[in-house]
């Protein structure tokens, strides 16, 4: 296996790990631990932690100690601060640029994946798809790289919580078809109207579920 595909294989795992909390915020990653995990030498294991510290999952530390990156409640706050600048930007250009089938596309998220998650695992992938699929069809790469990174910070803040997501997935799914009719309209203002709206409820929500969980508070 060539060094890259190592990396690339080492990469995605810890992300996974490390955005469902199987690896908590604060975690000390060992590069020899990891290299002897998957059956490599340390290099693929540097290079992957290099793209982690990039996305803002780990923190390098001078003396080459990495860790997992703390969730605190600041970051947070930015996260959902980002998000409703560009959430309705990425509505707008769908509105603008999507074809017919990649709407179409985006209904087989809502009613294939979204309508049959009922517990949190499922509907935070699902959210995460949706809003994710959303982003690419606006066809402006940085706000899609964007999104996904504030999505899977907004993903690993919830997991750090320990509770069910702050909103039904048949809330959600109901917004989700509206957001769906305003694209198929071409109406971009009720595009960019309903993606706020949501945005907004959910960063009540969420900041509330914050607050009561005490997570952001223990260090």
């Amino acid at each position: 296996m060539s060094t890259d595909v190592a990396a690339d294989r080492i990469y995605a795992e810890l992300r996974r790990r490390i955005i469902s909390t199987e690896l908590r915020p604060g975690s000390l990653l060992h590069i020899r631990d990891i290299a002897n995990e998957f059956g490599t030498s340390p290099t693929p294991v540097r290079d992957a932690l290099q793209v982690l510290d990039r996305d803002g999952l780990v923190e390098v530390s001078p003396r080459a100690r990495t860790r997992v990156k703390p969730v605190t409640l600041k970051s947070l706050v930015d996260v959902l601060d980002i998000r409703e600048a560009t959430g309705p930007m990425c509505c707008r250009l769908v509105v603008q640029y999507a074809t017919d089938a990649d709407i179409d596309s985006l209904e087989e998220v809502v009613e294939q994946v979204y309508d049959g998650a009922d517990h949190v695992e499922t509907i935070l992938s699902a959210s995460h798809d949706f809003h994710c699929r959303v982003a690419l069809l606006s066809g402006n790469a940085r706000l899609h790289q964007i999104t996904e990174l504030c999505l899977q910070d907004l993903e690993r803040s919830l997991r750090v919580c320990g509770a069910e997501p702050h909103r039904g997935g048949e809330t959600s799914l109901v917004e989700h078809r509206a957001l769906l009719a305003a694209f198929r309209a071409r109406d971009a203002d009720l595009a960019m109207s309903i993606e706020l709206a949501h945005i907004q409820t959910s960063r009540t929500a969420i900041l509330a579920l914050a607050v009561a969980s005490g997570a952001f508070f223990n260090s």
